[in-house]
């Protein structure tokens, strides 16, 4: 029989005991795990893009450039409607099976991309892939962040986060290196392997959520209170009642904290996965080669993994609000900056400044939100906000593809990304004060 009693304050969950040498052992292997995961997630989602240039000469496929950006998309469809579904799920069946059946899913429709005879079957696994994309994020951002020291949780989000563009760099590296011999689908097929060993790995090591992270009940009602309701006293009341994961983030006032991180989200991912579709090919229509094309997708990837780590630190310090706009904005004024070509030493700067920018407020943003909903609907809150706001990196490849085809030129395409950068900054900025 439960008790009314409130637990004292020594006795409840608190964040793990950082000097505990089990505890850092199990921590670092949580994160390292769920890092592993978004690694091969990011491969696998951002090696369409330096594979782009392969599939458009590829006559037996038949790629234009619109059509391009319209199998570009649907990745993003895809892991929209991951995110959604899953978000929810992790917080009712726990993180570890969603991350699992996640990476399942996407790691067998990858193999089905290699081996896909036609543009609308390439296009139908690249959609079924993505939903599998989409439920990872949500389930290892919240349960890295329950392992997470005191004071650390910036940090822990941007590790596991920093998967995304390390993937990206794996993918430029190995078509840099192979992608001539290997072909798109070897491409494709590489992806696939990395993450059959991956989630083999997480299958046999990942633990769920740590004991005692989810939030306490809520409160019953006083017996004053209860009385006037004409309720026996200590019975609880409609509105003791916890809300629903799906509920509580649009309750309490969090309807419009809610709404501008979906509009955030949806514009930075516009920004970042726009670049990373589209940047090879933009610098090959600004008449630079393919090799050098390439490197600035590398370049775009290492800057957003060591700047984001940086600007980490920064924000456990100071907290993510001002980080997570500041970062934005900078990603504005860089993309805006690749604008002018030139000297192909500033261009890569203004690369890898694009790359922090975009990355890092994307990965602040994500602990901003784990930071701003109980750790109840935690995942749900992830869940909605990057799967909505996958609405934006839905739009990016047609965009570009759009643009390109219109002959708008490559310039038009980068001044669209960003404005979107800086749109998020704007969003970012309306977001009132509060934690959960």
């Amino acid at each position: 029989m439960t008790t009314d009693v409130q637990a004292p304050a020594s006795a409840r969950p608190s964040a793990p005991d950082p000097t505990d040498r089990r505890t850092r052992a199990l921590t670092r292997a949580v994160v390292a795990l769920c890092a592993a995961a978004i690694t091969v997630e990011g491969f696998d989602l951002i090696v369409y893009g330096v594979a782009m240039p392969s599939m458009l000469a590829d006559t037996n496929l038949g790629l234009s450039k619109s059509l391009a950006g319209t199998l570009g998309s649907l990745v993003y469809l895809g892991m929209l409607i991951g995110a959604v579904v899953c978000g929810p799920l992790a917080d009712r069946l726990g993180r570890r099976r969603l991350v699992l059946a996640s990476g399942v899913i996407f790691t067998l429709f990858t193999v089905g991309c290699a081996v896909a005879a036609t543009p609308w079957q390439f296009g139908l696994f690249r959609l079924l892939a993505g939903i599998g994309m989409g439920g990872v994020m949500p389930s290892c951002v919240a349960l890295a962040k329950e392992y997470a020291p005191r004071g650390r949780s910036a940090l822990v989000a941007t590790i596991v986060l920093a998967g995304v563009p390390v993937g990206g760099v794996l993918a430029a590296l190995t078509a840099a290196a192979w992608g001539e011999s290997l072909g798109w689908r070897g491409l494709f097929g590489v992806g696939a392997t990395l993450s059959t060993l991956v989630f083999a790995g997480v299958y046999a090591l990942l633990p769920d959520s740590r004991p005692g992270a989810a939030d306490a009940p809520a409160p019953r009602a006083t017996s004053s209170t209860a009385s006037a309701d004409g309720l026996e006293p200590g019975a609880p009341t409609a509105e003791a009642k916890p809300l629903s994961p799906a509920r509580s983030v649009l309750s309490d006032g969090r309807a419009r904290t809610t709404v501008l991180f979906v509009v955030a989200n949806f514009a930075v991912l516009l920004a970042w996965y726009g670049l990373n579709t589209w940047l090879t090919q933009l610098m090959r229509e600004m008449d630079y080669p393919l090799g050098s094309a390439l490197q600035f997708t590398l370049v775009l990837n290492l800057g957003a993994v060591i700047g984001s780590f940086a600007i980490a630190a920064v924000a456990d310090r100071i907290g993510p609000r001002f980080v997570t706009i500041g970062s934005a904005a900078l990603s504005a004024v860089a993309v805006v900056g690749l604008t002018w070509g030139g000297n192909t030493a500033v261009v890569l700067c203004l690369t890898a400044l694009a790359g922090v920018g975009a990355h890092s407020s994307l990965t602040v943003l994500n602990d901003w939100v784990a930071s701003s909903y109980p750790a109840s609907s935690r995942a749900t809150a992830l869940g909605y906000v990057s799967g909505f706001g996958r609405g934006g990196a839905i739009v990016a490849p047609l965009l570009g593809g759009w643009i390109l085809t219109a002959s708008l030129g490559p310039t038009t395409v980068f001044y669209v990304f960003a404005a979107a950068a800086a749109l998020s900054a704007v969003a970012l900025l309306a977001i009132p004060h509060r934690r959960a």
